[in-house]
């Protein structure tokens, strides 16, 4: 079989006795894009229709918050376009729609990625950038005590509609909804008070239940007070499946449930190992979007098994703080690092110490091996190196599974009743 690397893919041949399974999601063929738009827009989840609300509510000016670079969404420019229709449709005029850009901590766009992202709007209409360092006031506290710092220009406009989309994340448990707000434009020192409990119990992918990250964020946005969300779920093939749009809370609610009923597997057994594609160009683009994947496979692989990650990196590591902590600190002294120090950026090798502590990682990739070395990563050349290291690590009789796409699954390993169970 073939997995993806880069614009190209790597052969992985491996015995069929040694194989569990191949964890791909089943293709889905979604309804056109027109039809979806307009099948919520018409149909949204505990608010009345948009054109309705904003006649109703009369709002001066309206500010959309839209997702940045690090979250591609399909169709994204045409499902704005649409939005900023009804909008304009309910009697606001073209020049009082800004669109915010959430940035959260990461670096402000080129004019040339505005335009890839969010096709004519970026020119269009008034595009701002959220600055996480400046103009930011306070709303509140969590019930954890989280101080809460927002955007002034966003918090002091008369409507905000907050849109992106649901995914899983190693942190928030899922992206999405409320993370418009925190991170999206918080300020670096809300961020960072949330983001440094990563390793708390509780938090992992998937998990939003006793999870103090993603409880924090929730609400962060409710003290807020979102006045309209737009959140889209995709297919595996990174089409749109379903738009949810409506109360912040509802809308996203009824948006994961159908986010985990297209990308939840449940399998019978743990196995030895897990050959893991990013997904291919622009997923594995940089090794700090590529190792996102492993977050995924860990709870259907054994302790002390092997992780094996594909992903070219064409583009490097990708996160100077990510990768100086990593350099520079051994597992020991990551996993014991003091909550209070953990800085934005950074924090996301906090989490791969986790990882590392518990798992052989191999990488092939074109990244310099003695970095990852370095790194506490094992450097491979190809697919048989890595096989002969499970060989001798577990025998000749190892198991493993097979992963396209990375970021695309949400795996657990459960014993339930064959009728309710989706396996491989």
């Amino acid at each position: 079989m073939q997995l993806k690397y880069g614009n190209d893919f790597i052969d992985v041949e491996i015995a069929r006795q040694n194989i569990l399974g191949e964890l791909k999601l089943e293709k889905r063929t979604p309804k056109s894009l027109d039809t979806l738009l307009k099948e919520s827009i018409l149909n949204p989840i505990g608010r009345p229709r948009l054109v309705d609300l904003l006649r109703r509510n009369q709002p001066h000016d309206v500010v959309i918050i839209v997702s940045d670079s690090s979250r591609s969404i399909a169709n994204y420019a045409r499902i704005l376009r649409f939005l900023v229709g009804e909008i304009v449709d309910a009697g606001i005029d073209e020049k009082n729609i800004e669109f915010v850009i959430a940035l959260g901590t990461h670096r402000k766009h080129t004019v040339e990625e505005n335009k890839s992202l969010y096709g004519d709007l970026a020119t269009d209409f008034h595009f701002s950038q959220h600055d996480c360092h400046n103009n930011c006031v306070s709303i509140g506290r969590t019930s954890t005590g989280l101080e809460v710092q927002v955007s002034k220009r966003v918090k002091n406009a008369d409507f905000v509609v907050a849109t992106g989309k649901i995914n899983s994340h190693y942190l928030a448990g899922f992206s999405g909804g409320r993370k418009a707000i925190l991170p999206g434009i918080s300020s670096y020192m809300t961020i960072r008070n949330n983001h440094c409990k990563l390793r708390r119990d509780g938090v992992a992918l998937g998990a939003i239940t006793n999870n103090i990250v993603a409880q924090e964020m929730e609400e962060a946005s409710r003290l807020f007070g979102i006045n309209y969300l737009l959140n889209m779920v995709e297919t595996p093939e990174n089409d749109t499946a379903q738009i949810f749009c409506g109360d912040a809370a509802f809308a996203f609610e009824q948006g994961l449930r159908v986010f985990r009923s297209m990308h939840s597997l449940v399998l019978s057994q743990k196995a030895d190992s897990a050959f893991i594609s990013a997904g291919g160009y622009p997923k594995d683009r940089t090794f700090y979007l590529s190792h996102k994947s492993l977050n995924s496979v860990v709870n259907i692989v054994k302790k002390g098994g092997s992780l094996i990650l594909i992903g070219q990196c064409r583009e490097g590591f990708g996160d100077d703080r990510f990768l100086r902590y990593l350099l520079n600190s051994n597992l020991a002294g990551l996993l014991s690092y003091p909550e209070e120090k953990i800085e934005v950026g950074g924090h996301r090798a906090f989490a791969t110490a986790k990882i590392l502590q518990d798992y052989k990682v191999y990488v092939l990739s074109d990244l310099i091996s003695e970095e990852l070395n370095q790194m506490h990563f094992i450097p491979i050349k190809n697919i048989d190196e890595a096989i002969n290291h499970l060989r001798k690590d577990y025998g000749d009789n190892f198991t493993s599974y097979i992963i396209p796409n990375g970021t695309s699954i949400l795996p657990t390993v459960t014993h339930v009743s064959r009728e309710d169970r989706r396996t491989i």
